[in-house]
C-alpha cells in the first residue's frame, strides 16, 4: 500500500486537491502519494514565510544554532529510515543513500556552527583624506523569504545546502523539491518541526516547475532564489526573477588530467568512481579525461577494467 503524505505549509500538515504518485525506482510501483500544490497553496506558503520572517529574523544566533543542532541529531537518529526512502524515490544504492544522509546531517551541523559566526566588519576610511579619523562598519542581515528549488539526485543534502544556511542566517524558506523525490523533504519538515523551528519558517510545496517553480521565482515576496538543476532552467530563472538575489548551481563538465608520471592504477580507479558513482547523476561527476599520449593505451586498459567492475 502506498503511504499518503500531507505537505507542510505555515506549520500545518495540509492536503491538496490533487495527488502525485512517487515511484519506487527499483520496483516501478507507487510507494507514496503526495499533494500536488496549486497556485493558492504556493501563495499561502510564501505569505506564511513572510509573516514568520518578521519574528524569526529577531531570533538570537544561539537559538537558531540550537534548532539546527537538534535537526542534525534527529537526522542521525532516523538515518536508516531516510536512506531507505532515498533508495526508493531516487533509485540510489544503499551505500550512496546512507552516505548522503550522513553528509546531509553534517550540512545541518555546519550551519548550526556558522549561525554563531555571522557578523559584519569595521573598515578604516582614511584611504581618503576626507576619511581621516573615521571608520565604517556593516552588519549582515537576513534577506527574508528564500525560494529553494532542488533536483532529484540528492534529495536530502542538496535540500540541506539551501535550507540549513538560510535558517542559520535568520531567513524563512519555501522549498520546491523535485516532484520525483519529495518524500525526503517531507521527512525533513517533520524533523525541523520536532526541532522547534517556528511555524511558517519552513514550507514545502510540491508540483511542476511551470506552476510552483515559476510562482516562487516571480513572487515579489521571495527575496532570494536558490536553484540547482539544468542550465536551461537556470537561464529561464534569471530572466523571470527580476531584481532579486539569485544563486544557480547548474550543469558541469568536469575534466581530469593524467600525466605520464601518474600512478595509473590509482588514477583509473578514482576516475571510474568519479564518473559512475550514483550512476553518474552527480553535479561534479567526471566527464572528460585528458591522458598523456605516452601512457594513454595503458591507462585506457586500466580504466576499462575498473569500469567493468
Amino acid at each position: 500500500m502506498a503511504e499518503t503524505w500531507k505537505t507542510y505549509v505555515d506549520g500545518r500538515w495540509v492536503d491538496a486537491g490533487e495527488q502525485l504518485d512517487v515511484i519506487d525506482k527499483y520496483s516501478g510501483e507507487v510507494f507514496a502519494k503526495v499533494p500536488k500544490c496549486d497556485r493558492d497553496m504556493v501563495e499561502e506558503a510564501i505569505l506564511s514565510a513572510k509573516s514568520a520572517f518578521s519574528d524569526f529574523k529577531k531570533y538570537p544566533a544561539h537559538k537558531r544554532a540550537e534548532i539546527l543542532e537538534k535537526a542534525y541529531l534527529k537526522i542521525l537518529e532516523r538515518q536508516n529510515e531516510i536512506a531507505e526512502v532515498i533508495c526508493k524515490e531516487a533509485g540510489k544504492a544503499w551505500k550512496y543513500s546512507l552516505n548522503e544522509v550522513l553528509r546531509g546531517a553534517e550540512t545541518f551541523k555546519f550551519a548550526a556552527e556558522e549561525a554563531k559566526r555571522i557578523h559584519g566588519e569595521t573598515i578604516p576610511l582614511d584611504a581618503s583624506k576626507f576619511g581621516e579619523n573615521r571608520r565604517g562598519y556593516y552588519f549582515r542581515e537576513p534577506l527574508g523569504v528564500v525560494g529553494a528549488i532542488t533536483p532529484f539526485n540528492f534529495p536530502l543534502n542538496l535540500v540541506g545546502h539551501k535550507v540549513a544556511p538560510a535558517i542559520a542566517a535568520g531567513n524563512s524558506v519555501v522549498l520546491k523539491p523535485a516532484s520525483t523525490t519529495p518524500v525526503t523533504s517531507l521527512i525533513l519538515a517533520e524533523i525541523l518541526e520536532d526541532s522547534g523551528l517556528p511555524k511558517g519558517v519552513f514550507n514545502v510545496v510540491i508540483g511542476s516547475g511551470s506552476v510552483v517553480g515559476d510562482m516562487i521565482v516571480t513572487h515579489p515576496e521571495c527575496k532570494k532564489i536558490s536553484f540547482t538543476g539544468s542550465p536551461e532552467v537556470g537561464d529561464q530563472i534569471t530572466k523571470k526573477a527580476g531584481i532579486k538575489k539569485v544563486t544557480l548551481e547548474l550543469g558541469n563538465n568536469s575534466a581530469t588530467v593524467i600525466d605520464e608520471d601518474a600512478d595509473l592504477k590509482k588514477a583509473a580507479a578514482r576516475c571510474a568512481a568519479s564518473a559512475f558513482a550514483n550512476s553518474g547523476q552527480v553535479c561534479i561527476s567526471l566527464q572528460r579525461i585528458y591522458v598523456h599520449k605516452n601512457v594513454s593505451k595503458q591507462f585506457e586498459e586500466l580504466f576499462v577494467e575498473e569500469v567493468n567492475k
